[in-house]
């Protein structure tokens, strides 16, 4: 059992928790420095720095063996801190409902003393003090008075800190079970949620099926203004179970479109072409802009084969300029170049949306119009509204322990014959020293005297 209170009082160590929150957001602004393994357009690091990254896993951060034990860590603390302020609201609750409080005097030396001369009954005096103070007298004797705030004051850190443990085990259950992945839908078309239709996929070691809902894109506003501002290329898209609409919306930075645990980001648009082979077979060619070479490139290869021969083939199709610069659209006169390469050799050349071309000998492809894409960032995610939930909570019991904290006032009477002396203990949950002097004020305004000792600090 010794062992066990030690590891409760280390793990419930303001400094401990105070340094795995640093650690957490010192390892979390280096993961937005360092290139995240798998993400889009990022390069290694390399020599022996990439090697230390390696090492630590920062190339890979939020799921790297440090960071999972940084963040286990902040759960265990964060759950004893929880279980140390539940303890002492209960303690708290008790004794601000218990008539007890008016023999149980505090152990200590009280905060003030003040001689009451005030006319009538001194208790009623002190009484109407406290509720000036803002509290509400819960016991009263001949001798004693005991006043306090609402006891949910007390119950807002410990909540706040349950609530942020239980933050922690959302995120990494929803780790644990969402998907992540980028999918390609050209405009006018639509894709079926499920491995095969991403090109990018990331998927938890807990994550069971996808949702199997169809998503459309059925148009592309290349400048989307929304109240005014320009959103950019924000593509409209659609979610379907069968032939039952669920959702649609335009989706631009901040404004995806959510159903459910699905949630679907706009990502980037690029050119569409499809390729059409024997018997009319289309395959979709997506090809990205390239602004700087001022060039749409299939982002991918096409295959064609024969009997003795197979090739890979590219695509590009050159953008036009305007004022000098690369426009990121479909060409007034597209012109498709393609580049096949086999074991015979290379070949080349030029095409026009709906011209032919021949990659291998015997081999005859058709150009289709070229049009747009859009890349979506599709995630699967059940935790997001619960998150959302959480946090809603969490900040309103943050907003009760800071502007709504715990106070209470003891104060005892001892008669006398030129007429009775206060003793005054307070106690602020926050240690708040302002709570002590406004009660202090108010007694005195009752009494009719002045303070004839005060202490600064308050104890618990």
């Amino acid at each position: 059992m010794q062992v066990v209170s030690r590891i409760y009082d280390a793990l419930r160590s303001r400094r401990l928790a105070t340094f795995l929150l640093g650690a957490c957001a010192a390892w979390a602004t280096a993961a937005t420095i360092v290139p995240q393994r798998g993400a889009e357009g990022s390069v290694p690091v390399s020599g022996a720095l990439g090697a230390f990254v390696r090492v630590l896993g920062l190339d890979h951060a939020f799921s790297s063996a440090p960071f999972i034990a940084l963040t286990v860590a902040l759960f265990a603390s964060t759950v004893a801190c929880s279980v140390e302020r539940t303890r002492a609201a209960r303690r708290v609750i008790r004794r601000a409902s218990s008539e007890d409080v008016l023999v149980r005097l505090p152990g200590r030396a009280p905060d003030a003393a003040v001689k009451i001369g005030c006319a009538g009954d001194p208790v009623h005096c002190i009484e109407q003090a406290l509720r000036r103070s803002g509290l509400r007298v819960r016991a009263a004797s001949e001798s004693t008075v005991y006043a306090s705030s609402s006891k949910a004051g007390a119950l807002g850190s410990p909540a706040f800190h349950w609530l942020l443990a239980g933050l922690i085990v959302l995120v990494g259950l929803g780790q644990l079970t969402r998907a992540e992945g980028l999918m390609g839908v050209p405009v006018g078309s639509a894709r079926v949620d499920r491995a095969e239709s991403y090109g990018v996929l990331s998927r938890g070691p807990l994550h069971r099926e996808f949702t199997r809902l169809t998503i459309a894109v059925s148009a592309l506003d290349l400048s989307h203004v929304v109240g005014g501002v320009d959103r950019g290329a924000s593509p409209f898209v659609e979610l379907y179970d069968g032939p039952v609409r669920l959702a649609g919306a335009y989706v631009y930075p901040n404004h995806p479109l959510r159903y459910k645990s699905l949630v679907v980001h706009a990502n980037d648009y690029g050119l569409h072409l499809p390729i059409a082979g024997e018997g009319g077979v289309a395959t979709d060619v997506l090809l990205d802009f390239d602004t700087e070479a001022c060039v749409a490139r299939s982002v991918s290869w096409i295959e064609a084969s024969t009997a003795t021969d197979t090739a890979r083939i590219s695509l590009s199709i050159p953008l036009d300029s305007r004022g000098g610069a690369c426009v990121p659209a479909v060409p007034r006169e597209p012109r498709i170049e393609w580049r096949a390469e086999g074991e015979a050799g290379v070949r080349s050349g030029v095409a026009k949306p709906g011209a032919t071309f021949e990659p291998l000998p015997g081999v005859v492809l058709e150009a289709g119009e070229v049009g747009y894409y859009a890349r979506l960032s599709v995630v699967d995610d059940w935790s997001v509204f619960p998150l959302y939930a959480v946090f809603v909570l969490a900040t309103a019991a943050l907003a009760v322990a800071v502007f709504a904290p715990f106070r209470e006032a003891l104060v005892t009477v001892e008669r006398e014959d030129d007429g009775a002396m206060a003793f005054v203990f307070v106690r602020h949950s926050r240690r708040d020293p302002s709570f002590g002097q406004r009660v202090l004020r108010e007694i005195e305004k009752s009494a009719g005297a002045s303070a004839t000792e005060e202490r600064k600090d308050h104890d618990d």
